[in-house]
């Protein structure tokens, strides 16, 4: 059997090939003796001669097989070889590519008593050289110290059996770290002192139907939850009844959502929750309203809901403005905001004030509109009509009674509210206020036309047209 061995990733092309890596991260910390051993050997790969053994590599060096071995075993713990069966020993090369990521190397002398103590802790596997290089990076890139690290992998494996992985003994690791933990004295006292919370960890597990074990992510949670946030265990216990799904992962969003929110007590809680049921309700019916689906309501009561309840709206008004919105083909929640903001501008935040200004609008809409008649115009009020009736009457404070004896002078005209416009305009500038006064003037080319007159008449409350609601729709376009 060959004594030094390529494993797959190395190609075999006729020559000793030696990949940068080794003499850029490696070699320049290595002992002159240990590199010469791991080159000689690299050679042997390619060969299947009797010369492929250890004596070979000694003879070349002039040292013993046991000063070859401990060469390779110098190897082993930074990952480049593996060395198998002690009494026939055999290496196998690795591919430096598996330790591309790993720029710092370390003696093996520094950590040997480490590393057999920590296989001694994981017994249920064998620790593999990126395990083992990970173990060392920590302990070389902070103060934690070896043995309080021993200590860590042995509270781990206990919780979780000796098949623990590296990564979640660092995490724990970490965790003491964040609280200054770097000792063994003091990893130990802060490790155990978390398992005084496991009794009402068992009462949580048992509100949320749990029968998994406790470990240790469970205690840092529940230390969080009870010192950082400051909830009582009678909270978190009432909290847990309501996340029987999701676990502990859940319950921790909770709390943290009612920590964020000020909630800290049950009652508190169920008030926060209330609220939150009112808003999330209200959300769906204004969207409904709409015509919108949305998977997820969380961003429209945020964004919109919250904003608006903070204006002074209550649902009632809301929901009113959403239906009208959908009448008028407005069916966006931007639209509906669009809108909302111009009625907030406008004063207008209440169901009451909502339904006077449509009255209001409506009742000026007939105004206009009997304006047209009198002129000879046969189709619907436009916003231009508003704008221009809007500076006649309170821009230029015209009486309705002038205006009127205006519309019916346009009667025939080729644009009668031009004419109305040209009339008006000329009567303010001559001090004009009635129709007495208007008729005195000189005449016009208009010709004349017969008068009725129709009062504008109140809509009743929520039952408005498709037209009324395009009306005021328009007003408040005008009103910016």
């Amino acid at each position: 059997m060959a004594f030094c061995i390529k494993e797959k990733q190395f190609v075999d092309t006729g020559y000793t090939a030696v990949e940068n890596s080794f003499f850029v991260n490696y070699m320049p910390d290595a002992p002159e003796k240990c590199t010469a051993v791991y080159l000689l050997g690299l050679v042997l790969c390619s060969r299947e001669g009797d010369d492929n053994d250890c004596r070979t590599i000694a003879d070349k060096l002039g040292i013993t097989c046991d000063e070859v071995l401990d060469a390779y075993r110098y190897w082993e713990e930074l990952g480049l070889v593996t060395v198998l069966n002690e009494q026939s020993p055999q290496v196998i090369y690795h591919s430096l590519r598996n330790n591309a990521g790993t720029l710092k190397k370390f003696k093996p002398s520094k950590y040997r008593q480490f590393s057999a103590n920590i296989q001694k802790v994981i017994e249920g596997r064998m620790i593999t050289p990126t395990e083992f290089e990970a173990y060392y990076t920590f302990l070389e890139e902070t103060t934690f110290q070896p043995d309080a690290l021993i200590y860590v992998a042995q509270y781990c494996a206990e919780l979780k059996g000796n098949d623990i992985s590296y990564q979640y003994i660092l995490t724990v690791a970490r965790n003491q770290l964040l609280h200054g933990a770097t000792t063994l004295s003091s990893v130990t006292e802060n490790l155990n002192s978390q398992q005084k919370y496991d009794d009402d960890l068992k009462i949580v597990f048992k509100a949320m139907h749990s029968n998994r074990r406790i470990d240790y992510n469970d205690r840092v949670m529940y230390e969080k939850w009870t010192k950082d946030f400051g909830f009582a265990p009678d909270t978190v216990f009432a909290v847990a009844k309501n996340c029987k799904s999701g676990g502990m992962g859940r319950l921790d969003a909770k709390l943290g959502e009612y920590y964020k929110n000020g909630a800290l007590s049950v009652k508190e809680i169920e008030d926060y929750e209330g609220q939150k049921t009112r808003l999330f309700d209200l959300a769906k019916g204004v969207t409904k309203a709409l015509g919108v689906y949305y998977q997820s309501l969380d961003s429209v009561v945020e964004e919109y809901i919250a904003l608006w309840l903070r204006r002074g709206y209550d649902d009632e008004t809301l929901l009113a403005v959403a239906k009208y919105c959908f009448k008028s083909g407005i069916r966006t929640l931007q639209g509906l905001a669009s809108i909302l903001d111009k009625l907030y501008k406008n004063g207008i935040v209440s169901l009451d004030a909502l339904d006077g200004y449509l009255a209001q609008i409506a009742q000026t809409d007939d105004k206009i509109q009997h304006l047209l008649t009198l002129c000879g115009l046969d189709r619907r009020t436009t916003a231009n009509d508003r704008l221009l009736y809007k500076t006649w009457s309170i821009s230029w404070h015209m009486p309705d009674e002038l205006i009127e004896y205006a519309a019916q002078q346009a009667a025939g005209t080729r644009s009668p509210m031009a004419y109305i416009n040209k009339a008006l305009s000329d009567w303010k500038q001559h001090g004009v206020t009635t129709a007495q006064q208007a008729a005195a003037r000189p005449k016009t080319d208009a010709t004349a036309a017969t008068t009725a007159v129709v009062g504008g008449t109140a809509i009743e409350r929520r039952h408005y047209t498709d037209e009324e609601i395009n009306a005021w729709f328009s007003a408040l376009d005008e009103e910016e």
